[in-house]
Parts: C-alpha cells; structure tokens; sequence
C-alpha cells in the first residue's frame, strides 16, 4: 500500500465500524436500554428479561465458536454479511411480541451473528491496512460499537415509551442503513495470503496466554454495565427512564471515544503499556457506584467504562497481531473470543440468577471490579516479549509490504 492510496484505508476502517456497529451496538448493546421497557410494558418479567440477556450471551458463544470454520468454508467476507444481514432480521422481528420463546430465539440468532462479527471483522479490516495504522484502524473499527449505542439510548426512550415494538423496529432500520454501506466493502476476491490461517498451537502460551486470562476476566467485569446499568438506574437508584437513557448515551458518547484514544495511545505507548491501564481504569470505574450514587460519579463510571469497553478490545486485538502477526491473527482471536464467550455467558447467567435473587447490585459491581483488576496484574506481571520466531517474521513481512 503506498502512500497515495492511504486514504483507501478510511473506506475499509468504516466498514469495519458499521459492522460492531450492527453486530455488538444493535445486535447487543441496545438491550440495554430496552430491558426495563421490556418489564415495564409487561412483554417479559423480571427473571424473563434477565434470560433473553443471557440467550443473546449464549448465541455469542455459539458464534464464537463456529466462526472461524464457517470463514474457512465460505470466506470471511460473506461470513461477515450473512451475521450482519442476520442482525437487522432479528432486530425486526423482536417488535413481535409474540412470547418469550420468540423473544429467546432471535436474541439467539443475534448473539450467535454478534460472535462471528466480533472474530472477523477486525482481523478482515486490518490485515487490509499498513502496520503503522493499525492502532488508528483498530479504533474506528470498534468506535462502530460506541456509535450504536448512543443511537440506541436516543432512539429506544424516544419510540419505546410509547410503543416498544416501535423502538426495535427503529433499531432495525439503522442497521438496515449501515449495512448498506458496508455489504459492498466487504468481498473475498483478491484476498492476501497473509489471509488465509497457518496451523499453530491450540493452547496458547507465554504473552497470548496471559492475554487470554486477562481478556476472560474482562469477559465477567463488564457485564454489569453492558447488562444492567440502565437497570440499576431506573429500578435500582429510581431514576426515570428518561435519566436511565441519558445516561446510555453518556455510556455510547465514551464508547465511540474510547476506541479512538485507545488506537492513537497504543500507536504512542505501545500496545502492551496502553493494555495494561485500560484493564486498571475500568476496574476503578465499575467499582465507583459503590463509592458513590452522585450525578458526577454516575456520568464518570457511564463514560469511562463505556469508552473502555471497546477501547480494551480495540488494543487488545491489535496486541494479539503484535504477538503473532496477521496471519495467525483471525485463528488466534477466534480462540480468545470464545474463550470470552465462555465466560461471558457463565458471567451472565450467574449475574443474573444472582440478581433475580436479591435484587441488588452491589454484588455485580464488585464481583466485576474485581476481575478486572486480576486482569490488569496479570499483564503487569507477564512477560512483555510476545514474539516468537513467526511472529517476528510475519511483523517483518507485514512493515516490507506497507513500505512498497
């Protein structure tokens, strides 16, 4: 890639974007928001909400799984299609209020579609990219989540409050919008060799085995905010709906700058050093609400975790193509993406059976916090050598081509 076809890039980097956008904002994070309307308007109770939470976690997991062999077989381009053009179908069809069973099997279909966004589109957008960009690329790719969410914390409050099917059926038109935008971005002619995954260990070891653990253990901290925060503030602190919105989008307004700052800081600092305070910082922030329920402490945990959630993830894929370069790259994230799932969907359910038995969240905060610091010391204290002898080799590789 030279420098006159620099710009080429940008194009790519916004596909990637619509992509988190539709498959995590949309097709996860918007549930947010929607789960007290959903009691609220008498579509599910309490314990019904919490499940079609954990449905969408176990889709996840489902696509996590399946992702890498369903790219091998049909490429990734049209892997990545068929999950988003999935998305926006589930999207639509939950305005149906047509059971809880209904309900469960769409939030399925959308997390399993989520997972194979989460493992392919990332490596797809920046093994497309010059070394040097790639923190930058790996931002906008994943401000794509924090994009989504504020418009789901504007347009669920907006529509919901008077008809619910209403709101997810606004929700599906912006996904239908972004997909327009990205179905032709995405295609598997042409695809590099650099593309196609190399045979490796299946158990991870030395720096991408400390990153796996500390990226599980993100897995369980951020569920209480991506789960129940708009819950904790409407039937937790009684704020009103409106406040409970408004504070969502506070939540998407970090999400879209978090990933931004996070790319640039890991282009300047390194992807390690900027890796380890990101894991440190949302651990402070999820912890806040038991210090403090003040507007200022409130609007602090919203934004800081928000800008977190992807921004960690945003770094974090970008270490793992620093350790084991681009073309281990899909392999390796679709190992630790799974692994998150795993735990994710453990996490949630486990969250959320302990909510539905005491309704309270101080357990939540805490339990989360607290994964989140183990993961910060485990960076910390592994090794920050990453490269073995291929991974050295694919970096060479991958610097000669952004210089031809």
């Amino acid at each position: 890639m030279t420098k006159n076809s620099a710009p080429s890039w940008l194009f790519i980097a916004i596909a990637g974007s619509c992509a988190t956008l539709i498959g995590l904002a949309l097709g996860r994070f918007s549930y947010v928001p929607l789960l007290p309307l959903l009691i609220d308007a008498h579509w599910t109770s309490p314990g019904g909400a919490a499940q079609l939470a954990a449905a969408n976690l176990i889709g996840y997991l489902v696509g996590a799984l399946a992702a890498h062999r369903i790219a091998l077989k049909v490429g990734p381009a049209s892997a990545i299609k068929g999950a988003l053009l999935a998305v926006v179908l589930s999207l639509a069809a939950c305005g149906i209020n047509a059971g809880l069973a209904w309900l469960w099997a769409w939030r399925f279909i959308a997390g399993a579609a989520g997972g194979l966004v989460m493992i392919l589109s990332a490596p797809y957008v920046l093994s497309r990219v010059p070394v040097a960009l790639r923190g930058k690329t790996a931002g906008m790719v994943f401000c794509g989540i924090g994009c989504g969410i504020m418009l789901s914390g504007v347009i669920v409050p907006a529509f919901g409050a008077a008809h619910l099917g209403a709101a997810w059926l606004a929700l599906a038109a912006i996904a239908a919008i972004a997909l327009l935008y990205a179905w032709p971005k995405f295609h598997d002619k042409g695809s590099e060799p650099a593309d196609r995954p190399e045979h490796g260990k299946l158990v991870p070891g030395g720096a991408l085995l400390a990153l796996l653990c500390a990226y599980v253990l993100d897995a369980v901290g951020y569920i209480p905010h991506t789960v129940f925060w708009v819950e904790y503030l409407v039937h937790g602190l009684h704020k009103p709906l409106s406040i409970g919105g408004a504070f969502w989008v506070v939540f998407g307004a970090g999400a879209v700058a978090g990933p931004l700052l996070s790319g640039y800081a890991a282009d300047r600092f390194g992807f390690r050093n900027t890796l380890i305070a990101c894991f440190a910082l949302k651990a402070m922030a999820v912890a806040l609400p038991l210090a403090s329920s003040s507007m200022f402490a409130l609007f602090a945990s919203s934004f800081v975790v928000g800008a977190l959630t992807p921004g960690l993830v945003a770094v974090l894929s970008g270490r793992v193509i620093e350790i084991v370069g681009v073309a281990q790259h899909q392999r390796s994230w679709a190992l630790l993406t799974f692994s998150y799932a795993v735990l994710q969907a453990a996490g949630g359910y486990a969250m959320a059976a302990l909510y539905a038995a005491t309704h309270s969240f101080t357990a939540l905060f805490a339990i989360g916090a607290s994964a989140l610091g183990l993961g910060a010391l485990i960076l910390l204290l592994s090794s920050g050598a990453g490269f073995g002898a291929s991974g050295v080799n694919h970096l060479r590789n991958d610097i000669h081509k952004s210089n031809d």
